[in-house]
């Protein structure tokens, strides 16, 4: 099993969706800066949030917002349009953490 924790950016907002079987899942990207000498990579995690879970994080998560996330990590390959080999890091959350709340004024 890969256990993963990672904090990051959310890069765009969650999206929902239900499985034929009636199971609520969110979707949204995670963008993992780390900076490497002097160069900024960044990397890209793939998140889905099962079942009641999914709820909150479209109700709060939203683009740009900072949260930890943790789970089983797993590596998707595929083919590129021009054929070359791609993969790409997916991670299944057990635990998140919702962005802060803004300050009151």
């Amino acid at each position: 099993m890969l256990q993963i924790t990672a904090v990051g950016y959310v890069a765009a907002d969650p999206e929902s969706r239900t499985t034929n079987t009636g199971l609520e899942v969110a979707n949204f990207r995670l963008l993992v800066n780390k900076k490497i000498q002097e160069l900024e990579v960044v990397n890209e995690i793939k998140c889905s949030v099962w079942g009641p879970r999914a709820k909150p994080v479209i109700d709060y998560i939203k683009r740009g917002s900072l949260i930890t996330i943790v789970g089983q990590g797993y590596i998707e390959t595929f083919a590129r349009k021009n054929g070359d080999p791609g993969a790409c890091l997916n991670v299944n959350v057990n635990e998140f953490t919702l962005p802060a709340r803004p300050k009151e004024v």
